[in-house]
């Protein structure tokens, strides 16, 4: 997008398994703020009455608990096995989550927000979040990797990862739009690297931009 900001909004997102959270957790040790698209969305459902009504019209008064907030066992049990009720309910939180994101973003003191903001988000694309970033990196893995990760990780079985992964778009489709792939295999070069480089790459690129901005917005 073309950024009016003085800063750069890079959005981290892949499947399931992939191993984002950890890509994130790397540029975080290089001092880039991070926000979490996830607990947010987690936080709105729990508190904002705009949506929790919404919700409530699409899956029932169960969807909440007595205490009021979200009951997430029962959404699950509802979204994973239709995914047109996912996509309606994604609809209904995702633009808010968005909105929320931007705010926290700009709230930021300049010199924490510059040169880019890292944004952890598994649905970017699906959620019409790539048109409010300026770049976008997808993680990756071979899908075996990414199955036994999670198997591994959460204790499930194969078909309950592989029901979580039908859930998204195709690994090659995402990558297919992303600024930057990193591929989070067992190789020699490590995560680390791969991400300092990309770092060097964002710094460089949000002093352009706001060189550029200076120049036509005196």
């Amino acid at each position: 997008m073309q950024n009016e900001r003085d800063y750069l909004l890079v959005g981290v997102t892949g499947g399931i398994g992939s191993g984002k959270s950890l890509v994130c957790s790397l540029f975080e040790r290089l001092g880039r703020p991070l926000l979490k698209a996830d607990p947010i969305a987690q936080e709105i459902s729990d508190s904002d009455k705009s949506v929790q009504r919404e919700i409530s019209r699409l899956l029932g008064k169960e969807a909440f608990r007595a205490d009021g907030l979200l009951d997430r066992k029962f959404v699950a049990g509802k979204v994973f096995y239709d995914h047109a009720v996912l996509r309606k309910l994604n609809a209904i939180v995702h633009p808010v989550v968005i909105a929320r994101i931007l705010e926290c973003a700009a709230s930021m003191p300049a010199e924490q927000r510059r040169p880019y903001v890292v944004i952890e988000a598994a649905l970017v694309y699906e959620s019409g979040m790539d048109a409010v970033l300026d770049r976008v990196i997808v993680v990756d893995a071979e899908e075996e990797t990414r199955i036994r990760r999670v198997m591994e990780r959460d204790g499930v079985d194969r078909d309950a990862v592989m029901r979580r992964i039908a859930a998204q778009l195709p690994a090659t489709v995402v990558a297919g739009h992303a600024d930057f792939v990193i591929r989070n295999e067992e190789n020699t070069t490590s995560l680390a690297d791969k991400v300092r480089f990309i770092d060097t790459l964002l710094v460089a690129t949000s002093s352009q931009e706001r060189s550029v901005h200076a120049t036509t917005h005196p």
